[in-house]
């Protein structure tokens, strides 16, 4: 019989067996804590976080360098229509300004290519109310309202505008329009103005040479203040013997507060 068969031999063979197992198993610890603990944190700079610098509202090419200059790599990702920061400057930067991260993170960057261009609606044919509402929704405001007669166009509706169709245009411009009083008359009369706004009425006199005189506002609840209720001279007159024409104004003021206005003076 060996020493190896032996029971001798076999209980120290085993001993040798498991006191490398257990070498093994403990340098297999000592090197997953290393690992853990020591390589890896400085493989990846663990701990060593940064703040990241504020380049919003900041030229790009700015932007760029303060990011390289502190350890950073920008990235230009997007571009976007923004009325509030001026063409070739930061609108936004992904991760937000201030966060913490590490050296060599990439930061993404969106830049803004100015505002976004409006183009002048066409107002032709509308009436001044939706030429209104169209140029809101445009973000334009219709700055006067001019009346001429017009032999192509109806009554009431835009003949003209100051801006044409189409043209580039920026936000707030201010819009004219001319709106038509329909087909000049055959010979200057005096026209019908009752029912009419005050304004339209000195436009149609003013057409025929005539001034307005006097107005006199009458409290008339159920009409839109400013409505033209009478006229002195009555309509078809020849309007070259006649000078002014008086007008009855309707008011929303109570009975106590109507009062004359001498308009003579003010043509």
């Amino acid at each position: 019989m060996t020493q190896a068969s032996s029971p001798k031999g076999k209980k120290l063979l085993n001993k040798k067996f498991f006191l490398k197992a257990g070498l093994y198993f403990v340098g297999f610890i000592v090197f997953v804590l290393l690992m853990d603990n020591v390589i890896m944190p400085l493989y990846t700079k663990h701990g060593k976080e940064y703040e990241l610098p504020d380049v919003t509202a900041r030229p790009v090419q700015e932007a760029i360098e303060i990011l390289k200059a502190d350890g950073f790599q920008p990235i230009i990702q997007d571009s976007t229509y923004d009325e509030q920061f001026p063409p070739e400057t930061v609108v936004q930067q992904n991760p937000l300004p201030f966060s913490l991260v590490k050296k060599g993170r990439r930061v993404y960057l969106t830049v803004s290519i100015g505002e976004k261009p409006r183009f002048m609606p066409r107002l032709i044919d509308l009436t001044p109310q939706d030429a209104r509402f169209l140029l809101e929704e445009n973000e334009l405001q219709l700055n006067n309202v001019i009346y001429e007669f017009s032999e192509l166009h109806p009554k009431g509706v835009v003949i003209n505008q100051s801006i044409p169709p189409g043209e580039p245009v920026k936000k707030n411009q201010r819009v004219n329009i001319t709106v038509s009083l329909g087909p000049p008359p055959t010979s200057l009369e005096i026209p019908n103005l009752v029912g009419k706004s005050v304004e339209s009425a000195k436009k149609e006199l003013d057409a025929v040479g005539v001034k307005v005189g006097r107005i006199k506002y009458v409290y008339r609840p159920n009409l839109v203040p400013g409505t033209v209720i009478n006229q002195s001279v009555s309509a078809g007159t020849n309007a070259t013997k006649v000078d002014s024409v008086d007008l009855a104004v309707s008011t929303d003021q109570p009975p106590q507060e109507e009062e004359s206005v001498d308009t003579t003076t003010q043509q």
